[in-house]
């Protein structure tokens, strides 16, 4: 996965996705976006899980503005906050859970953000809702470009998986590789 970031060929950002709640994504990302900020890369952790946003509450941060008040142009780059134990980690909260979270990330403004924050940052991490419960997932994996995916084991279903990874196929969308959680 290291190889995926690769400075020259400009790749920054990749999707947490699984397909089911409870999987594991959000404590996945976070420990992703960690190990990256410790092997020194300048990395960002969004929260692109508006509809029930984790990452606030695992870095004890707060969430009154992040990504969503950013998307609809109420804020800008300074809702990405610093962890402070962390050197090198930045995050950027959901902010308010929207009553259009789709529709929020599907805008221009969602791919002109992530282009803009790539430019500060060398990974950038992004934790999704569950792929079966909603089309944010493939949005925000398409959006970024590549996405690792995430199963449980004894709670995700093979053809969930199988649809899922089938999905981003389709979409062109890099599936850089895949996470058994509790294996």
């Amino acid at each position: 996965m290291l190889r995926w970031f690769d400075a020259e060929a400009e790749r920054k950002a990749l999707a947490i996705v699984s397909p089911g709640s409870g999987e594991g994504r959000s404590f996945v990302a976070a420990n992703l976006a960690i190990v990256f900020s410790q092997l020194g890369e300048r990395t960002l952790l969004i929260d692109a899980d508006l509809r029930r946003p984790r990452q606030h509450q695992l870095f004890k941060l707060g969430n009154h503005a992040g990504l969503s008040e950013m998307l609809v142009g109420r804020n800008g780059a300074e809702t990405v906050v610093r962890v402070p134990s962390l050197l090198g980690l930045s995050l950027l909260p959901a902010g308010a859970v929207p009553p259009n979270p789709q529709e929020l990330l599907g805008r221009p403004a969602f791919a002109e953000r992530l282009q803009s924050l790539g430019r500060d940052f060398d990974v950038v991490i992004i934790d999704t809702p569950a792929a079966g419960e909603c089309a944010d997932a493939q949005t925000i994996a398409v959006r970024a470009g590549a996405a690792l995916m995430l199963a449980r084991k004894n709670c995700s279903s093979l053809p969930d998986v199988a649809q899922l990874a089938s999905g981003f196929q389709q979409a062109g969308t890099a599936l850089v590789g895949s996470v058994l959680n509790d294996a």
